[in-house]
């Protein structure tokens, strides 16, 4: 290890060039007083090893800029400032800022001032450990340690875990970090009763004591009802907290109750009021109970599933089912597609239904069949719920809907009943005016525009439904000018052309049962000579064409349908793709002829009317604010 005597005899001029840094303090030591007294010397050693501070003139150990630049890399350096510099406290408060280790070499009184410790702390952490015990124990000073990040009081130092004054503070905002402050805060009701105020799970880490305190557990629960799990068992009895548990939480806090709270009846129909889900952890007598049963059927007639076998029989409990139902539809006056429902139950009108039908479904078939009144009551009910939620105006897009009481009828005919000249008459009605409507809308049409302009009406409507469902952003990708709105209305739109020609379809049978003979050149020849060059012919199934679309006629011979023509709708009429339709799955050869009549004509008006498909995708996605 090399010491300075080898040194001792460097010129101040080659310190730097020849001495090591290390011993840069030793040859100071024994300099001359002229080469200390060399503020330009000493001010190159000093910006390069800060402890040579020691030894500089006065002149540079009170400038205060050289000294900033030095502790700022040496913080210990700070010790070796002027008198004056080490008592300035905005001097010793930049220094800090630049280093926050400053602050282990400053007076006790500036490692007692609290501004110059926060900030300290908040430049960093890590130097928390050599603050003095006083400033330790500060509640802002343990905050500005967590740096904003309550997470961090895991991994915090006793002293900060075990601070009651900011534990308090902290957990007031924060109540879930209780699980890492000290034992001895998780036992005072102070800390405990600052956490359960902003967190229902902070009781879950409070002390065992505490759990079982009255005081604690209200505040807890009247926080956050859904705290009641971690209450006492003695205090899952009390039913002022139970009740206060339940007015509080939006799901289900019945199942934490006590057995006999369970069997209470108060307090069960507080609980199935709030939750319909709550019917399930009831008593098994108040399951049965015809109040308890008529308030979960009354605010949530969805629940009727979830009630016991033979009360879902009760013919009673199942009409006020339905009437409960109808009554929570969503308001039929002020509902858009657009807007949030104004229902207190039912978002839309999908769920309904689907609990309308399966509350329906519980009636005995018998009973129906043999009791007219009952049957025209259900009826009347289908009825008012189908005219209440589909009034002309209401619903866009579709003229008449008679889907929901087609859905009733369904199951009438699934059991064989009769059905009620009341939903009869309903939907015999809704049919006539659905068939004025679509007859006024389409008189001046063709055919052939009319069914395209149905295909693109009713793909609209399932637009318009979506957005209710999902929001207006789900139909984006589909209303894109390339997306499935195009594509599905040209797709049955074409199918419609397509089955309107009677007879081309045949049997697969017809092939051989009837004696077909093919001649695959002459059927090769016809396909060429009604069909433009650009779609090709080809005697083989071994051609694959990526950009194509490959449509087989015979077993031997398939179109190649170039995208151009956009004409991919064939794959799904002649390649067994449509088991929609009875259709045979092949083309009789005498009817070649036909279907290449049909070919063409469909590659000539497709253009013209995917134009019109393009043009409404235009107009939903205006409409909608895409």
């Amino acid at each position: 290890m090399e010491t300075i005597e080898k040194y001792k005899d460097c010129k101040k001029e080659d310190v730097i060039r020849k001495v090591p840094k290390d011993l840069w303090c030793d040859w100071l030591a024994q300099a001359p007083d002229e080469d200390r007294a060399d503020e330009a010397f000493m001010k190159k050693l000093v910006l390069r090893r800060g402890e040579c501070l020691r030894f500089a003139p006065d002149t540079l150990r009170s400038d205060q800029s050289t000294v900033l630049k030095i502790v700022k890399n040496c913080p210990s350096a700070i010790v070796y400032a002027s008198e004056e510099l080490q008592n300035d406290r905005k001097f010793v408060k930049q220094a800090v800022n630049l280093n926050a280790e400053v602050i282990k070499y400053v007076s006790e009184r500036f490692r007692n001032d609290k501004g110059i410790t926060l900030l300290a702390v908040r430049n960093d952490r890590e130097i928390f450990s050599s603050l003095t015990e006083e400033m330790q124990r500060d509640a802002d000073v343990a905050e500005a340690y967590l740096g904003g990040k309550p997470i961090e009081l895991k991994n915090a130092p006793e002293i900060v875990r075990d601070n009651k004054d900011f534990a308090i503070k902290l957990l007031s905002v924060y109540g879930s970090m209780l699980k890492y402050v000290s034992e001895r805060l998780r036992a005072d009701k102070d800390v405990v009763t600052a956490a359960v105020g902003s967190a229902w799970d902070a009781l879950g880490y409070a002390a065992e004591a505490l759990r079982d305190d009255r005081d604690v557990v209200l505040a807890a629960v009247s926080h956050d009802g859904y705290a009641l799990q971690f209450a006492s068992d003695e205090l899952k009895d009390d039913k002022e907290i139970v009740l206060t548990a339940i007015e509080t939480y939006e799901g289900d806090v019945l199942e934490y109750a006590s057995e006999r709270l369970k069997d209470d009846k108060e307090t069960v129909l507080a609980a199935v009021k709030r939750c319909g889900d709550s019917i399930g952890f009831a008593s098994e007598r108040l399951r049965h109970d015809s109040d308890v049963i008529r308030a979960v059927l009354g605010a949530y007639p969805g629940q009727f599933e979830n009630l016991p076998e033979d009360v879902q029989e009760d013919l009673d409990h199942i009409l006020f089912g339905l009437e409960s139902v109808v009554k929570h539809l969503p308001d039929p006056e002020n509902y858009t597609f657009f807007e949030d429902s104004t229902s207190e139950y039912y978002s839309d009108f999908a769920q309904a239904e689907e609990d309308f039908l399966d509350i329906f479904e519980s009636i005995p078939p018998e009973e129906l069949e043999d009791d007219p009144e009952l049957n025209d009551r259900v009826s009347r009910l289908a009825v008012e719920m189908n005219g209440a939620y589909y009034k002309e105006g209401n619903y866009p897009y579709e003229d008449v809907h008679d889907g929901f009481l087609r859905s009733v009828e369904a199951l009438y005919e699934e059991h064989d009943i009769p059905v009620s000249p009341v939903l009869k008459e309903a939907v015999d009605a809704l049919r006539r005016e659905s068939k004025i409507k679509k007859d006024g809308k389409y008189k001046d049409l063709s055919p052939e525009e009319r069914s395209f302009y149905e295909n693109l009406d009713r793909y609209e409507k399932a637009v318009g439904g979506s957005a209710v469902r999902f929001g207006a952003e789900d139909n984006r990708d589909y209303l894109a000018l390339n997306g499935g709105f195009v594509k599905n209305c040209m797709t049955s739109f074409i199918k419609d052309l397509i089955y309107s020609t009677d007879g081309l379809y045949h049997e697969s049978g017809l092939w051989e049962d009837d004696g077909y003979e093919v001649d695959l050149d002459k059927a090769y020849e016809e396909i060429r000579a009604r069909l433009s060059p650009e779609i090709n012919v080809v005697r083989n199934h071994d051609s694959y064409y990526s950009e194509n679309v490959t449509v087989d006629v015979t077993e031997d011979i398939s179109l190649i349908l170039v995208r151009a023509a956009p004409l991919k709708i064939m794959e799904i009429w002649v390649n067994k793709v449509d088991s929609g339709h009875e259709h045979g799955k092949r083309l009789s050869p005498d009817r070649l002829g036909e279907f290449c009549d049909t070919v063409r004509y469909i590659r000539d008006i497709y253009g013209k009317y995917e134009e019109l498909a393009l043009l409404r995708a235009a107009e939903i996605r205006e409409k909608l604010g895409l």
